[in-house]
């Protein structure tokens, strides 16, 4: 897709779906959702990144995961239950697999806070 393309298709494929999603999850937190919560202050001029290091950060070890689940159960339950695998499918790509780790997972959108890219 070129600029447009993917404009038009996060406009009126992506946003939605995520928004109602997100305030599904929690109302108050993502009553006014707009294109900054996921891709930051870049998104007015096109110019940010992803994953976007100001997204909180996922770990990428097990371990790291595991206390991320232990502390944050409903937030992780949700993103890998819903997000996850709808934003595969919005992006025609299979959703992450732990095992053969490929697809579109957490680190598609955040980053796992060491700095490194992936």
């Amino acid at each position: 897709m070129n600029h447009a393309q993917r404009m038009d298709f996060m406009k009126h494929t992506v946003f939605p779906k995520m928004k109602d999603e997100f305030a599904g999850f929690d109302a108050k937190r993502y009553a006014d959702m707009n294109c900054k919560t996921c891709h930051g202050d870049g998104a007015a001029d096109g110019s940010f990144a992803m994953p976007n290091a100001k997204l909180p950060p996922v770990p990428a070890t097990p371990d790291g995961f595991k206390k991320l689940m232990a502390k944050k159960p409903d937030a992780c339950k949700f993103m890998m239950g819903k997000v996850v695998p709808d934003m595969a499918g919005m992006l025609n790509e299979p959703a992450y697999d732990p095992k053969t780790q490929q697809g579109f997972g957490c680190h598609g959108c955040h980053t796992d806070g060491s700095g490194a890219k992936k």
